[in-house]
């Protein structure tokens, strides 16, 4: 009886076709055109629709904990943590130039130049150490390239908070002549303006999966340097309508006084997908700053990855109001109590080809 109901379905099905068939010849006869219209239409029914390759990209970087929307942004460590862990626990990388490293660095650091980390990174064992720290001269380079490392899945590097500035006066320098407050009296109150949502940006890419993309751009990341990454106030006071310009900031400090025309993000859940991510201009370049330069740097880092051109301010909101963020209700002021007298190294420099400074 099944048996039956098989066949005479089969022979149901072959009659439809061979009804079908004709007409549609003949209607294509008529039409003068219809069968194209047809496979038009079919095509576009199975062709899939490309993906671009930042979304390709975006989809990594969240499976590899989207560190930028997470809790624990902006991965930071304190110099006291440093200073008082056990040896050999902790891998400690030095991105500052030879000679500087040479004049003082902490015991066991390994120097590295920024253009070198990925290859650097990729020959080491990570998960063999507590935690990797990244060192710089005063944070903001070694948060760049933790972020980077933390979005391809190296969830155990971190950036020394202060970078050497904080670990003995005698590296204090770039801090302390950075650390200014001009523009306190020039601060904004009025709220910026976010752009209409739109599209995530594009970039060209000969890899074509998720884990590949992301090396090859933050290869590319460190290749560039932090030169690319960052912009100076002077800049932006000279030219604001050059910057879409992101206060990293809660509302409650946002709300105190900021940068004029300065668009305020809600720090480590609004630059996803699903937030406020595509409010962000694609023909404009972007300015995030934070209270030091630090967490902007993390984001900083995120945003060149996915093709976005973005720049972190140096020094934060350190760099033009530091009076303000030595007030106890903010907190994250540079000043000399935050400089230890921690004990260095040093060794023998030896010039190796062109050194990249960085500033930072």
């Amino acid at each position: 009886m099944i048996y039956n109901q098989k066949i005479r379905k089969s022979l149901l099905r072959f009659a439809l076709i061979f009804l079908l068939v004709p007409s549609m010849f003949l209607f294509t006869n008529c039409s003068g055109g219809a069968s194209d219209k047809a496979e038009d239409v079919a095509d576009s029914v199975v062709a899939p629709v490309k993906k671009l390759n930042s979304e390709i990209l975006l989809e990594e970087i969240v499976k590899n904990g989207d560190l930028i929307n997470s809790a624990k942004v902006p991965a930071m460590i304190k110099v006291t943590a440093v200073n008082e862990a056990e040896e050999g626990s902790f891998k400690i990388i030095d991105l500052r130039s030879g000679k500087d490293f040479s004049e003082g660095h902490i015991a066991g650091a390994t120097n590295i130049k920024l253009g070198e980390l990925f290859d650097y990174i990729k020959s080491i064992d990570v998960a063999s150490f507590k935690k990797i720290v990244m060192v710089c001269y005063t944070g903001q380079t070694a948060s760049y390239a933790s972020s980077a490392l933390q979005m391809m899945g190296y969830n155990n590097v971190y950036a020394m908070k202060w970078g050497m500035s904080a670990w003995n006066k005698k590296f204090s320098g770039k801090w302390a002549k950075n650390a200014k407050s001009d523009l306190v009296e020039k601060l904004s109150v009025e709220a910026g303006k976010k752009g209409e949502k739109g599209t995530l940006p594009d970039f060209e890419c000969e890899k074509t999966s998720g884990e590949e993309i992301l090396e090859a751009r933050v290869s590319k990341l460190f290749s560039d340097g932090f030169k690319k990454g960052y912009v100076t106030i002077d800049d932006v006071v000279a030219s604001p309508n050059e910057y879409y310009i992101i206060n990293y900031w809660g509302a409650k400090h946002y709300n105190l006084g900021h940068l004029e025309g300065a668009v305020q993000y809600n720090p480590k859940k609004s630059l996803g997908l699903d937030t406020e991510l595509l409010t962000l201009p694609t023909d404009k370049t972007i300015v995030v700053y934070c209270f030091t330069g630090q967490h902007s740097a993390f984001v900083t880092a995120y945003l060149r990855v996915l093709g976005y051109e973005a720049k972190s301010l140096k020094f934060g909101a350190n760099g033009f109001m530091n009076s303000m963020m030595l007030d106890e209700t903010i907190g994250h002021g540079f000043s000399d109590k935050i400089i230890h007298d921690y004990k260095f190294e040093t060794s023998e420099y030896v010039e190796e080809g062109e050194v990249e400074e960085g500033g930072c």
